[in-house]
């Protein structure tokens, strides 16, 4: 039998943190092309802000030729995982 091992939350905190506010996802988001995830205040204010912002602010992949936010999906899988692991903040939200 495999020994399990039990994952902390600062081995897989990295995932569950906007990469553009630095906080834990909120309503999350993520790009269809690269995956990275973001809040979906922190992605739409990202690319409606600024007609120059077109590429993934993490690793400049496009996410759709036309208009970026036709290349974004809500992740709710994603979010649910975030409040499954952090419920103080599923609470707050409510």
């Amino acid at each position: 039998m495999i020994p399990s091992r039990k994952l902390t939350l600062d081995l897989i905190n990295e995932h569950l943190i906007c990469h553009l506010c630095s906080g834990y996802l909120i309503d999350a988001w993520t790009i269809n092309e690269c995956l990275h995830s973001f809040c979906r205040s922190c992605i739409f204010s990202y690319f409606n802000d600024n007609d120059d912002n077109t590429t993934c602010p993490v690793c400049s992949t496009v996410p759709h030729p036309a208009n970026p936010l036709l290349g974004i999906t809500k992740d709710c899988w994603l979010q649910q995982i975030v409040y499954k692991l952090v419920p103080s903040l599923f609470k707050r939200e409510m």
